[in-house]
């Protein structure tokens, strides 16, 4: 997926920009794993916007990070472990953004 390669590269703009064309494609993909990866990417995505925007733009990034977060805590209160650590990485990066850098460790 070109969302994993602007992620590891740290292109957020490019990623950002792809997340907002493609809209919510987890309605089609194929399996659950794919779906998952998509979520954390996009979630992280939103959330590292957010870092580098300010003022409505930076609460508008942080609220969509805050949806997309909110399908992975649903998925780990279901009993889906394997998506636990995607939180764990996720919930200090929302940490990191409200300034709270020393819970993000």
């Amino acid at each position: 997926m070109k969302l994993e390669v602007f992620v590891f590269y740290q292109e957020w703009k490019k990623a950002i920009d792809l997340v907002r064309k493609a809209g919510n494609v987890r309605l089609f993909l194929s399996s659950f794993f794919g779906a998952v990866r998509y979520t954390f990417f996009e979630a992280l995505t939103y959330v590292r916007a957010a870092q580098s925007a300010s003022g409505w733009k930076r609460r508008q990034m942080k609220k969509c990070a805050l949806q997309t977060i909110q399908l992975i805590r649903g998925w780990a209160k279901n009993g889906n472990v394997n998506v636990v650590h995607y939180l764990f990485i996720l919930e200090a990066e929302l940490a990191v953004l409200d300034g709270k850098n020393k819970e993000a460790k």
